[in-house]
Formats: structure tokens, sequence, C-alpha cells
């Protein structure tokens, strides 16, 4: 039988086909662990490059922001916020919604423990807090699925975040600063440790926060006698604590729970006999976990408490709230502030029809604290919107502003005549502008003091365009009201809003004779330690030469002395102020100071609806407000009576 030829010529038999099948396959073998190595290769160079990026960025880190980590040594989480009145005295404790109960890793079962790892680190026994391989893995895995379906966060990364970035967003910044904490705990604690504090702090869903109050909540015994599948359960819900118990996604809770355990096979962690029993158990819940309510009580002086809370919130995590347990002192004066809550809601419960919340803000002239803030009437918990603090309509109130704008650039003075008759300003695109005065009467020629006195709106008028609408803008953000106000005619007659804070510290301006003074509800805080934290200075900002506020001061005096705000009128001791009431009487306003207390009082109802009433005007309910409240403040406190500044 002939043998075909290769193509050397020479002939090949069975020993040589079999030779070039093993060649192929040899061939084939090497083209694979070529490609093998290859991927190891790349992935080799990723991971060192992650290292690379990572410790590149570590460098470029402030290292003197990462905070210390003494207080692990001890590690309590707080269970309130301490708030502090004007000398010191403690007003109350708000009690925090993380109760959790810290317990040793000594009384949390093994199979928790182990659980955890394998949902979330099983290499945490291995690395110094970064996982480099783990996060480049995951990293590749996330960009061949194109969307983020791993982590590569280790159990310390994460501690780290629950600690001090829990309300940051994801930057590089953020995670390089996670980085170096991980580190850094590792260098100081044992992965025992490590691992306690972390399971004591991690979020479960349903409120609970900590293994132990986690495992009460879903099974309703201590985390020392969860089973292997309870304990896959709850290690299951650390990625996903808001669908834990939740009814809907109860088959998903059970494939993680799935998932969890499997992990703990392939990881050696359990055996296969036992991973067989924990997904046959079947899991009996304590109840349907309820969403609790993040809901804390305010008992005393509610309005200035939560406000003061609003502004801590602002300036600090929760996490660092819980960290640092802070004890917060504030400006609020307990007197004044249970004068002003008891003047308030007597003269409200008193005014006509219609007027049915109101506000009152007191600042001390001197350094801009303030002493007192009551944000509306009745029952807090069904009235918690803080009137004190949100701007309403100013009226009349904020003319002082047009006739300084004047007074300032000296084109008007307190004794200047100006017109009080009608008149009509044509409009571009819209019907003319022609304003009334609240009365519906004119007094014709008269002097700006009597112009101001007696609120006279055709005067106001004139006064801002002879200064111009910017002008006066510009003055009564200067003084202290910070919203924006429209640059139209109508803005002479307070057609614009700003919160009774805002207007307290614009007067207050004007008490201090043309500098600035930012209200303050804060002094200082501190850690549960006693160390400081912040501390909140005044810095006084001369806006307005003394002059021309001075002539404002002495007009404004004459506004309470005989023209519309006579009902705020305190025997010997000067006042100046000003009444205000927005179109239709939605808005009553009396703004005042003494030498020393500047005091904004505002009324109206939560429908900005108009009061009912020809007489209803901020001069015949606020002004009585105001001067109750002062007479029972003064009464309260030696304040000798003393003078403003002459003009």
């Amino acid at each position: 039988m002939r043998q075909n030829p290769n193509k050397s010529g020479r002939q090949t038999g069975p020993n040589q086909i079999h030779s070039l099948k093993e060649a192929n396959k040899l061939l084939e073998s090497m083209q694979a662990s070529r490609r093998i190595a290859t991927r190891l290769l790349t992935f080799a160079s990723f991971v060192v490059g992650s290292a690379g990026i990572w410790f590149g960025a570590c460098i470029a880190v402030d290292l003197s922001k990462v905070p210390n980590l003494s207080f692990l040594e001890k590690y309590q989480p707080v269970g309130f916020i301490q708030i502090y009145d004007r000398n010191d005295k403690l007003i109350c404790k708000i009690e925090d919604i993380e109760k959790r109960n810290i317990i040793p890793l000594s009384q949390i079962t093994p199979h928790l423990q182990r659980a955890v790892l394998a949902a979330e680190d099983h290499h945490f026994y291995e690395h110094h807090g970064l996982d480099f391989v783990g996060i480049a893995r995951a990293t590749m895995v996330n960009i061949m699925a194109r969307h983020a379906k791993q982590g590569g966060s280790t159990i310390t990364q994460q501690l780290a975040k629950n600690l001090f970035f829990e309300s940051e967003k994801r930057s590089l910044s953020t995670k390089v600063a996670e980085a170096i904490i991980a580190n850094q705990l590792e260098t100081r604690f044992t992965k025992e440790k490590i691992l306690e504090l972390y399971l004591n702090e991690v979020y479960f869903g349903n409120g609970a926060y900590g293994i132990e109050q986690a495992a009460n909540l879903y099974f309703n015994k201590p985390a020392a006698e969860l089973t292997i599948g309870e304990s896959a359960y709850i290690a299951g819900l650390i990625r996903w604590p808001s669908r834990g118990g939740v009814p809907q996604y109860s088959r998903e809770n059970k494939s993680r729970q799935t998932d969890v355990v499997d992990k703990m096979l392939e990881y050696g962690f359990i055996t296969a006999y036992q991973a067989q029993e924990a997904k046959e158990q079947h899991l009996v819940f304590k109840s349907r976990p309820q969403k609790k309510v993040a809901h804390t009580a305010i008992t005393r002086y509610p309005y200035y408490i939560s406000y003061v809370l609003d502004l801590v919130k602002g300036m600090y995590t929760e996490g660092e709230m819980q960290r640092h347990g802070l004890r917060v002192y504030t400006n609020l004066d307990q007197a004044a502030q249970e004068s002003a809550e008891r003047a308030l809601d007597y003269g409200i419960r008193h005014a006509p029809a219609g007027c049915t919340q109101g506000a009152l803000v007191s600042i001390n002239v001197k350094d801009g604290a303030v002493l007192a803030l009551v944000g509306g009437v009745g029952d807090y918990m069904k009235h918690q919107w803080n009137c004190a603090t949100s701007p309403h309509t100013t009226g009349s109130a904020f003319k002082p502003f047009v006739y300084l704008a004047n007074f300032n650039r000296g084109i008007l003075s307190p004794a200047s005549h100006i017109e009080d008759t009608p008149i009509v300003i044509p409009q571009k695109n819209e019907p003319d502008y022609k304003p009334k005065n609240f009365d519906g009467k004119y007094m014709g020629d008269i002097t700006v003091s009597e112009a101001l006195a007696y609120s006279r709106n055709t005067c106001a008028i004139r006064a801002a365009l002879l200064v111009g609408l910017d002008t006066v803008i510009d003055t009564a953000h200067s003084a202290g009201i910070k919203q924006r106000i429209a640059p139209q005619v109508s803005l002479a007659l307070g057609c614009s809003a700003a919160s009774p804070l805002e207007m307290a510290g614009a007067y207050g301006t004007l008490a201090r004779g043309g500098v600035y003074i930012k209200p303050a509800v804060l002094r200082r805080i501190e850690d549960k330690h006693g160390n400081a934290l912040q501390a909140f200075y005044f810095y006084p900002e001369r806006v307005f030469q003394e002059r021309p506020v001075a002539q404002l001061v002495d007009v404004l005096q004459e506004v309470v002395s005989q023209g519309t705000g006579t009902q705020a009128k305190l025997g010997n001791r000067p006042v100046a102020g000003k009444t205000g009431t927005s179109d239709q009487a939605k808005d009553l306003w009396f703004v005042g100071f003494t030498p020393d207390l500047v005091t904004a009082v505002w009324g109206g109802n939560s429908e900005n609806k108009p009061i009912p009433g020809s007489h209803v005007t901020g001069g015949t309910v606020m002004a009585r407000i105001w001067a109750n409240y002062n007479r029972a403040y003064y009464a309260r406190h030696d304040v000798p009576a003393s003078w403003f500044v002459a003009c």
C-alpha cells in the first residue's frame, strides 16, 4: 500500500501521525498557557498599577487631616448630643436613634464572623487594610460588566468609611483617605479588634446598628446564639440593608443568604454537610421588622433647639456626631427665651381673627448673640415650620433702608421735605403703578421724619426713586438682609421678603451705629471629652458711617414716640423701631431696638391668607407683643437704661 508523501517527500507513518497530534496538542497547550500568562501579566500589571495609583494619591493627601484614632481604644457610640445655654448650663440631651449594644468579639458566634468574612472580605486576615488584588479584580469585573458589579473595599476600609466618611460622596480623595485610615487601623489594632469594631458599627437595616441589635431584631436572640443559616442571612444584609425584612425582597434575601453559605463552603469556613443544613434551615423571624422612625422629641425651646440641630447637622456627618459626642454651647438665654415664648403665645391668642401664627427673634446688640428665637405658637409637633427663620413679606418694616440709602448719599436728611401726594409710575408693558397710603389720605408737603414716622407710602416711593433702586438694595444687603430683592419700584414698600432672624440682624446694624455683626446662635462645639472642635466668634464690620445711621435712629425713635409704633413704648427706656404691614395684612411686623437689645416680631398665618379688619397693623398687634416681651426681659435682667448716640 502506497503512502502519501508529505511536503518534504518523506513518508508519513502511524507513529509520525501520532507525534503530529501530540505536537498540535502541545502547541495548543502552549498557546493557552501563553494566553493565561498574558492575562496574569496584565492582571499583575493592573494590580501593580492600582497600587501605584493608590500610593501616589496617598502621598498627595494632607496627612494632618487624618483623624486621631485613640477614641477607638474604648469605643462607645454616643447616645446623645448635649446642648448648653449662654451661661453653659445644660438645656437638654438630644437622644440618638442609633442605640447600639456594644459587645466583645467573644460574644459574637464564629458562624457570624465567618459569614461576614465570606460575604465581605475573605482575605481579611491576609491583607494590611488594603487588598490590591481584590481592588484590581473588582475593577476589571466592573469594566467588563460595564457597571458596578463588585466592590474592592476591605472590612477595614468599610470600618473607616462608617466611622469617618458615612455621608461623603465616593470620590477618589475620599477613597484615599479611607485607605490611609484603614492602614492606621491595621497598624494600631489587632485583626480581632478591627472585626469587633466593624460588627458593632455596621448597619443591618431597619434601624439595627451593630450585630447584637440585628440578631435581636431579626431572630430574637443574642449574637452568640445565631446559627449558620441565620448568620448568613444577616451577613447578606450588609450590602442591601434597606431590603432586610421587607416582604417584597424576601426571595432576594434568601438568594443572598444562599450565596453567603456557598462562599463559606468555598473558603473552607464550613463543611459541605453544614452548608446543606444551613440552606435547608427554616428561618424563624422575630416578627416583620418595621422601619424605625428617626424622631427625637424636643420638649424645651423646640424652635431654637431645632434650629441649632439644623446648623450642627450641616457641619458634621452622622458618623462624626456619633464619634465625637457633641457638646453644643449656644447663645440661648433661658430667661429671655421663656419670656419670648409667653409673650408671643399670649399675643397671638389675643390677636384679631386670622392671625394664628407668629415669630420672635431677640438679639444682643453688643455681640449679635441670638438670645431668644421662637418660630411659632401652639403644639410644636403640629407646627414644626420655623417662622423665625423663614422669609415673610416685610411691608413697611423695610422703609428705614430706603431712607438710610438717601442719608448715606446726602440726598435727603430727616429735615428734608418730601411730597406726600398721589404718584403715578409708568410701567413698561404693564399698567401704571399707583401706590396709595394705608389710610387712603395724603399729608402734602412734609418732612422726611414725618414721612417715616407715619409710614407714608408715596414718600417712600419718591425717596427710592431719588437714590436709585440698586442703591436701596445694596443698603439693605449691607445691613444684613440676605434674601434676594427684586429691583422694582414697589420694593420701597417692602414687597420683598426676609426672615425675622434677618430683620433682627439688619436692625441690629442700625442699633450699633452702622456696624454689622452676623446673628450668632452657636458659641462653641466640643466633643464628649471637652476638647474644642469649633469656636464661633463675632466679627464687627462697619458698613455705614455713624452719622447717617444716627440720623435714621433718631427718626425711628419718633416712630415709637408719636408715629405708628406708640404701642412699643417702654417708659423711660429709649426705643427705636418700625411697624410693617404687607399687602392685605398677610404679614404684620414690628422690629425695634433699645441700645442693648434688638427684637423682631412677626405675625400672620400658615396659609398666607389676609387678616381681616381695617385696623389690623403691625403697630396695633406686633408692637404690643414686642413691648410685653421687652418688659419681661428687663424685669429679669438687670440692665440699666442707656441712650442712643446723638446725631
